[in-house]
């Protein structure tokens, strides 16, 4: 499902990009791609306009994974989104 997402995101199909990144990470949260599926999650929903989930999923990788280099990414991207 993860690699769908990102081929559906290279596509410009952000909506279905988030469904596979929700379901990859959904389907198992401790696997070694949960942390940058999650991340790809919460881009998207900010990319979508849907900037509060964004913003909330961004922070869940920083809670989940905080080691993880998805972390640092994810600060940018709240940065980026204004995340509060």
């Amino acid at each position: 499902m993860y690699l769908r997402g990102t081929a559906l995101e290279s596509l410009g199909d952000l909506s279905n990009a988030a469904r596979s990144y929700l379901d990859s990470f959904s389907g198992d949260p401790e696997s070694t791609v949960a942390p940058d599926a999650l991340f790809r999650l919460g881009v998207a929903l900010g990319r979508l306009g849907q900037v509060r989930d964004g913003c909330v999923t961004l922070n869940e990788v920083l809670v989940r994974f905080p080691t993880a280099p998805a972390a640092a990414e994810a600060q940018s991207a709240m940065a980026a989104l204004a995340c509060q």
